[in-house]
């Protein structure tokens, strides 16, 4: 006998839910969710110990119909005093009035498994944090989202979830498959072992302090006087409530500037062995060099250049799907104008924190020498990009790059 839905996102969902036996839970747990919603939903509930507890409600054939439904309605609030928020669960009507069925105390909902259009099926947790759960991939399989990022790990070896307090390396990633959960640069993390943790503080302590460096300001003023082309890297280690931030080039490699949550700016170091170890970690788990920034890329000519461009398109009943318009341009005319149109860009100063803007297309460079660089490009009103995934730079105007890409980015152009 084929599985139901609901029994089939079950299994989805437990699939990527590392070493946990799930079971059914016991009726009296269930009956309060059953209660709270007006015993209009068949109640799932499903327990692996732990803090790992999920309840599937799928909704009853006999439970009300509401003709003038037109969206669902969710959201939280919570009253002064109280210890928990409440869950609200309703629709609002043809008119935009907003209909409030349900009030659940102290759960959180996971997910819609069948879609945000209906009040069919919803999947909850009891309320906690997400760094309360012991075992970090519950949280994140319930979503596509959640679970296109599970895959994202498990296919890059040596990748980790992040966990709170625990040494490790972070640094920031772009690629096809990351644009699919994230529209910004992804913080990646890799783990740090005992016995690494014991080299590199052993490491450390042959670190050069910088005199006279009080601030963030300060060490890039130093850094821009020592070589102006050294940029951030897009990698860090945390230690110990430290963070450290790699700062380089292809040329220059081994500064380091150092923070703490609380104290803020600590020190601008060089350590050529501790940056020499983090970048060949990251390395030998994605393959990269993350000290290869090259302020003069773009001096050599560049053979072509492709990108893929998602454009929102408006249908005619107001909705929006998104377009994948990709192109390569070949022209020697318009490849000169698109190099100087990044030369200038990353020679220029750097975004710090990316601006929150969706880098969600790609443009994959070919230098005539076979060099490839890919940047990914904003889609909304920024002129901002990211060089390869991790460093952020504002290159101008959006229309110039879609005088360059007039197909991909005809919606671009100016008038």
């Amino acid at each position: 006998m084929p599985l139901t839905p609901q029994e089939e996102y079950i299994a989805l969902v437990e699939s990527y839910i590392d070493g946990a036996s799930f079971q059914q839970m016991d009726e009296s747990r269930t009956k309060q969710v059953s209660d709270m919603l007006m015993g209009h939903y068949d109640i799932i509930g499903r327990t692996a110990g732990d803090g790992m507890d999920y309840y599937l409600a799928v909704r009853r054939k006999d439970a009300p119909v509401y003709d003038d439904f037109s969206s669902i309605d969710i959201g939280y609030f919570s009253e002064a005093g109280a210890k928990n928020e409440v869950l609200q669960i309703g629709y609002y009507d043809k008119d935009i009035n907003s209909n409030i069925l349900y009030e659940l105390e102290g759960y959180d909902l996971l997910e819609l498994p069948f879609g945000n259009e209906n009040l069919d099926c919803f999947c909850f947790s009891e309320s906690k944090s997400s760094d309360e759960y012991a075992n970090q991939t519950f949280i994140l399989a319930f979503t596509q989202n959640g679970r296109d990022r599970l895959d994202f790990i498990r296919k890059n070896a040596g990748l980790s979830l992040y966990s709170a307090n625990s040494p490790c390396i972070e640094f920031y990633y772009q690629d096809k498959d990351t644009i699919n959960f994230y529209s910004s640069p992804y913080s990646c993390f890799i783990n740090i072992s005992g016995n690494e943790l014991e080299e590199i503080s052993s490491l450390f302590s042959s670190s050069e302090v910088i005199d006279n460096v009080k601030s963030r300001q300060d060490a890039w003023k130093y850094l821009h006087t020592e070589d102006s082309s050294i940029r951030s890297t897009g990698a860090r280690l945390h230690i110990d409530g430290k963070q450290y931030e790699f700062m380089g080039n292809s040329n220059s490699a081994g500064y380091i500037m150092s923070t703490m949550d609380e104290q803020g700016f600590i020190a601008l170091e060089y350590n050529e062995a501790v940056y020499s170890f983090v970048m060949d970690k990251i390395k030998n788990v994605m393959e990269i060099d993350y000290g290869s920034f090259d302020a003069q890329w773009f001096k050599i000519p560049l053979k072509s250049a492709s990108i893929d461009f998602p454009e929102s398109v408006e249908q005619a009943d107001g909705s929006y799907t998104t377009d994948l318009r990709s192109q390569t341009v070949n022209d020697p005319e318009k490849l000169n104008a698109l190099s100087k149109l990044m030369d200038r860009a990353i020679n220029s100063e750097e975004i710090y924190g990316f601006s929150g803007c969706p880098y969600i297309a790609s443009i994959k460079f070919t230098r005539e020498n076979g060099k490839i660089l890919r940047v990914f490009i904003a889609t909304d009103s920024c002129d901002s990009m990211t060089y390869d995934g991790r460093i952020g730079f504002e290159y101008g105007k959006q229309s110039d790059m879609a005088e360059i890409f007039g197909e991909a980015m005809a919606d671009r152009l100016l008038n």
